[in-house]
C-alpha cells in the first residue's frame, strides 16, 4: 500500500513495515551485547547495586575484568586466543585449498569428469551425509586413536579433525563458483598450452578470489566456535577458547561467592571471543557487496 504527501512524494507502507521489524530485531540483537559490554566495564560494587545503564553517568567504567582475562598470568586468554585463531585459520586454509583442487580434479580430467556426471546425485548425496553425521560419533574414535599414537591436546590433530569435517561443506560450496564445466577462459588457455595447474593458480582463483575468501571466512567462523571436538580432544596445551569459556561457567556453578567479581570477569571474556566473529562478519558484509557490485556489471 502506497500513501502520496502534499510534497509529492511517496510513503510505502510495505517498507515502513519491513524497516520497523528490522529495527526491533536490530535492538533484540544488540542489547544482549550492550548488558555484556557494561558488565564488563564495571567494579564489584556497582555489580551489586541496581542495575544501571549509562556509564559516565550512572557508574564510571573500570577496566579490571579485561586487565584480569588479559594479564592475569595464571587466567589470560591470550594463549587460547593464539590456539583459537592458529588452528581455525590453518584448518579453513587447508580446507578450502583441498576443496578446490579436488573440485578442480573431478570436473576437469575427463574420465573423472564423466564419473562424476553419471554419478553426480549420489556422490553429493555421500557428501552431504558425511558433513551431517553427529560430531559425537566421531570425537570418540578420534580421542581412542589420538590417544594411542600420544597426539592428544595437539594443535596439529585439532587443525586435522577440522579439515576432514568441514571438507564436505566447502566441497559443495565451491560448486557453484567453479562450476561443473570448463569456462571459456580455461578452455583458451588450454588452447594456449597452460597446465591445469596454472590455469586454476593464475586464472580460476584470482577471478573468484572474493568469493572463495568468503567460503574461507565461513570454514574459520564453524572452526572457531566448534566445541565438542576440542572438549574431547584437548585439556590444557591446545585448549581453545570455547572449551575455556564452558568451563569456566562450569568451575564458577560449582563456587560460592564472589559472584560480582567472576560476572565481570566472564562477560570480558564473551566480549574478547566474539570479537573475532564480529570482524569477519563485517567483513562478509563487504565481500558479498563486492561479488554483487561485480556481477552488475
Amino acid at each position: 500500500m502506497v500513501f502520496s504527501s502534499k510534497r509529492g512524494q511517496y510513503f510505502n507502507l510495505g517498507h515502513a513495515a519491513t524497516y520497523l521489524v528490522l529495527g526491533i530485531w536490530s535492538v533484540i540483537c544488540i542489547v544482549p551485547i550492550y548488558w555484556l559490554a557494561l558488565a564488563s566495564l564495571k567494579s564489584v560494587a556497582d555489580l551489586d547495586r541496581p542495575p544501571s545503564y549509562l556509564p559516565f553517568v550512572d557508574f564510571m567504567p573500570s577496566l579490571a575484568a579485561w586487565h584480569f582475562i588479559l594479564l592475569d598470568p595464571t587466567q589470560s586468554l591470550i594463549p587460547r586466543f593464539i590456539n583459537s585463531l592458529l588452528i581455525s585459520s590453518i584448518s579453513a586454509a587447508i580446507t578450502l585449498t583441498f576443496a578446490v583442487f579436488s573440485f578442480y580434479g573431478m570436473t576437469r580430467f575427463r574420465k573423472t569428469h564423466i564419473a562424476l556426471s553419471r554419478y553426480q546425485t549420489p556422490i553429493f548425496f555421500a557428501v552431504i551425509a558425511l558433513r551431517l553425521v553427529p560430531p559425537v560419533l566421531v570425537a570418540l574414535p578420534a580421542y581412542l586413536l589420538a590417544t594411542q599414537m600420544d597426539i592428544i591436546d595437539t594443535q596439529g590433530l585439532l587443525i586435522a579433525i577440522y579439515s576432514a569435517f568441514n571438507y564436505p561443506l566447502a566441497l559443495l560450496l565451491v560448486v557453484p563458483i567453479l562450476g561443473l564445466n570448463a569456462t571459456v577462459e580455461e578452455d583458451a588457455a588450454r588452447l594456449d598450452g597452460a597446465s591445469h595447474l596454472r590455469i586454476l593458480v593464475d586464472i580460476l582463483m584470482p577471478i573468484n578470489r572474493a568469493r572463495l575468501v568468503t567460503i574461507g571466512l565461513l570454514l574459520f567462523l564453524l572452526c572457531w566456535n566448534e566445541y565438542l571436538f576440542a572438549t574431547y580432544l584437548t585439556f590444557d596445551h591446545a585448549e581453545t577458547l570455547t572449551t575455556w569459556m564452558v568451563g569456566q561457567l562450569s568451575m564458577k556453578e560449582a563456587q560460592a561467592g564472589g559472584e560480582a567479581e567472576e560476572l565481570s570477569h566472564m562477560a570480558a571474556a564473551a566480549l574478547f571471543m566474539a570479537m573475532p566473529a564480529f570482524l569477519l562478519a563485517f567483513s562478509l558484509q563487504r565481500l558479498a557487496k563486492h561479488v554483487v557490485g561485480r556481477s552488475l556489471e
